[in-house]
């Protein structure tokens, strides 16, 4: 039976004898506590300890608050680079946003890189999860979009290898709803919005980014985003046939451009990265080319809601690997091919919920790639959309948040298109 620790829990608290050796403790739904395990043999009773004490934290749901970019850290300035299996703590709550913010979403650069490595953000105080944010090799700068749950209002940031500064710019946070419906979030099935490169057949077909030019897309009444009701929007942006290094800064049309960098690259790459932002003038986004030439593709896979509409909460989780083809977590243990796809089940794994979850925000990443490729991630049982999430050469790493609504039977779909690949892919929250 089960002792709780101001009040009696045996009849709120059931309990499931698995094996001789395994006793599950079952709580019933919305309820939160510690229970202790007493158990009672021949030999006497157990003791009431710590060693055998749960508790059960009823989830908090939480709204999103976009705001235009906000630089809280870089290294190159303020602390220095991270070393081999250093960390950096960053006070967010209280400061950067609200003390009851229950996460946040940051754009997150390593620059200044000097041997392979991995980014690993979490909430501080939790221990590190088995999960990365950011792949490199040296040399190389790379950003992708993280969403953090917030520990004592901190998160960590881990540096696996090598020397690397961290740049850091805020893009949001998520925080217990004060009333209403605002920044709850409308999942959607992906749609390419914006295509520059020459004979897309796309919006903006043609209109090539140059040194300095600005680009105003529109996103409402775009791809399934209504005309009203949106606050922000969840992108993913690619930059193609680029020739020179360079960034891109995306922000609400009308707004001042921030201080603030989305996508990094230099010449001849194609890089995508996760967006989350407010839109502007006329429902628009404006996207920033600082050098040399480039196209940008735009696809859009769920928005924001403003106190006109409503969507699904937001629940926050500690990393978590659900799949990865390299050694059968979740139950694939072998690459993609070309034009493979596998269903992936996500529903009951890694803290999603069996059942109530529509969307779920996972890092993806690429590994052990053999060709250039591009690997899309989508709803299953739907039909696969014209839209992509990560975009690679042979023998790169890389990852890439994605915010990706779940099919009817809890799963999602992911296509590969070229060559051969192993995929992780990382749960860091989900919506319901």
């Amino acid at each position: 039976y089960a002792d709780y620790k101001k009040e009696d829990w045996r009849s709120a608290t059931s309990f499931v004898l698995d094996n001789d050796s395994q006793i599950r403790a079952v709580s019933p739904a919305h309820a939160a506590g510690t229970v202790d395990i007493t158990v009672i043999t021949d030999g006497g009773t157990s003791l009431i300890t710590v060693a055998d004490e749960f508790t059960y934290k009823t989830d908090t749901p939480s709204v999103y608050t976009s705001q235009s970019p906000l630089r809280v850290l870089d290294t190159r300035t303020n602390g220095g680079k991270l070393g081999a299996g250093g960390t950096y703590i960053l006070k967010l709550g209280g400061i950067s946003v609200p003390a009851n913010a229950t996460a946040v979403v940051i754009n997150l650069t390593a620059t200044n890189t000097t041997a392979a490595s991995f980014f690993t953000v979490y909430p501080t105080g939790q221990p590190r999860p088995l999960a990365s944010n950011l792949n490199w090799t040296a040399h190389q700068t790379i950003p992708n979009l993280a969403e953090v749950g917030l520990g004592g209002g901190q998160i960590s940031i881990f540096n696996a290898a090598g020397a690397a500064d961290a740049v850091v710019d805020l893009e949001g946070y998520f925080a217990p709803p004060s009333g209403g419906t605002a920044g709850e979030f409308a999942p959607l099935s992906p749609a390419r919005v914006t295509d520059t490169r020459t004979g897309s057949g796309q919006a903006n077909a043609g209109a090539h980014l140059h040194s300095g030019t600005v680009l105003n897309v529109q996103i409402t009444g775009a791809g399934g985003v209504p005309l009203t009701g949106v606050d922000a929007v969840v992108l993913n942006a690619t930059v193609t046939n680029t020739t020179t290094p360079s960034f891109l800064t995306v922000y609400p049309t009308g707004a001042s451009r921030p201080l603030a960098s989305n996508l990094n690259w230099i010449g001849g790459q194609t890089v995508p990265n996760r967006v989350v932002v407010k839109v502007g003038t006329g429902g628009q986004v404006s996207f920033y080319n600082l050098a040399g030439n480039t196209d940008v593709v735009v696809d859009v896979n769920g928005y924001i809601t403003d106190s006109t509409a409503s969507g699904v909460a937001h629940f926050s989780l500690s990393p978590s690997r659900i799949l990865d083809t390299r050694n059968g977590t979740g139950g694939f243990s072998s690459p993609i091919g070309p034009n493979g796809t596998i269903s992936v089940n996500v529903a009951g794994q890694g803290g999603v919920p069996a059942s109530g979850a529509e969307a779920v925000v996972i890092n993806v990443t690429v590994t052990s790639t053999t060709a250039a490729s591009v690997l899309t991630v989508y709803p299953n049982l739907t039909v696969r959309p014209n839209a992509s999430d990560l975009n690679w050469v042979a023998g790169w790493t890389r990852a890439n948040l994605t915010v990706v609504k779940l099919g009817l039977d809890g799963k999602i779909a992911i296509h590969n298109g070229s060559g051969n690949v192993n995929v992780i892919v990382d749960v860091v929250g989900w919506f319901g």
